[in-house]
């Protein structure tokens, strides 16, 4: 998957979880303005439980191969616990604080929150897993991008509100299309903007240039990227049997990226030339592993 496809992806699938959330919100608590913090409450937790699963699903598909059933199923049950969690935390601090003011748009902070704890959800199974710099950075870019996301989207939500009571000429809170739109852009924000923090944010990646997987391209998270035919290979080359099942590596150490081949009959080349051992990286080299596959090396700012 491209990083402009993950972005789509992002962003639709939580329009449309939000609106999954929504419907179920709706359908445990309808709407009493004697019960707001309960309805809040529920209501976030079904809009959190959606929105990261979609999200996590996303990203789990993006970072592992479809066989890789045990890694997407672990991904996508911790997101979605985070994500009740989350959406349970902001949609109570939402109906508290609407209750302290009797102001509907403070119910903003609510919802910014949850934002911000469904883009922590989404890396904080690599950081599980794995306690490396790169996992760190990943939650660290998925907060800011869900903030951004819940707090934008959650602006759009009582835009959507005050404009179709206002074209209807009837209180938003009689309007259920205003709640559903409102909804879908909270989630469709939440998603774009973690999808984009992802993107834009990101510090080492790799791009696979040439075979059946040509176009997808992989930010490096780990402290050490397997690449191979195997499927359990973080960068999967299937179907070239000059490939082996680890071939080689991308190794980070000491703040910068190494190519490290796995003692390959066939070898590993960077840029042409065969590498005989742990060899630094630099943006734009091309690696090539077995007869014609090629994978290129990109870093934002190249380090000493």
């Amino acid at each position: 998957m491209s990083f402009k496809l993950f972005i789509y992806y992002c962003a639709v699938c939580g329009a449309w979880a939000a609106l999954l959330g929504w419907a179920l919100g709706l359908a445990i608590v309808p709407s009493d303005p004697n019960r707001v913090v309960l309805r809040d409450s529920l209501r976030g937790l079904a809009l959190g439980l959606f929105v990261a699963l979609a999200l996590g699903v996303v990203d789990a598909l993006w970072n592992h191969s479809g066989h890789q059933y045990g890694k997407v199923m672990g991904r996508g049950f911790l997101v979605a616990v985070v994500g009740c969690i989350a959406g349970l935390f902001g949609g109570l601090v939402g109906g508290l604080l609407f209750n302290a003011t009797l102001n509907s748009f403070v119910q903003i902070i609510g919802w910014t929150l949850t934002g911000l704890l469904v883009g922590a959800s989404i890396g904080l199974f690599d950081l599980v897993a794995r306690m490396s710099g790169g996992a760190v950075k990943k939650v660290m870019n998925g907060v800011i991008g869900g903030a951004l996301g819940g707090l934008i989207g959650s602006a759009l939500f009582f835009a959507f509100r005050s404009a179709l009571s206002s074209l209807f000429n009837r209180n938003a809170s009689d309007l259920l299309s205003s709640s559903a739109w409102g909804f879908a852009a909270l989630g469709l924000c939440i998603g774009l903007f973690i999808g984009l923090a992802q993107v834009i944010l990101k510090e080492a990646w790799v791009r696979v240039e040439t075979g059946p997987r040509a176009g997808r391209e992989l930010i490096l998270t780990k402290d050490e990227t397997t690449i191979g035919r195997a499927e359990a290979c973080d960068i999967g080359l299937f179907g070239d049997s000059t490939i082996e099942k680890t071939h080689a590596r991308i190794v980070l150490k000491n703040g910068r990226y190494l190519l490290v081949d796995a003692d390959t009959p066939t070898g590993t080349y960077l840029n042409d030339e065969r590498i005989a051992g742990p060899t630094p990286l630099r943006s734009g080299d091309v690696i090539r592993v077995g007869k014609d596959r090629l994978l290129r090396f990109s870093e934002k700012q190249k380090r000493r």
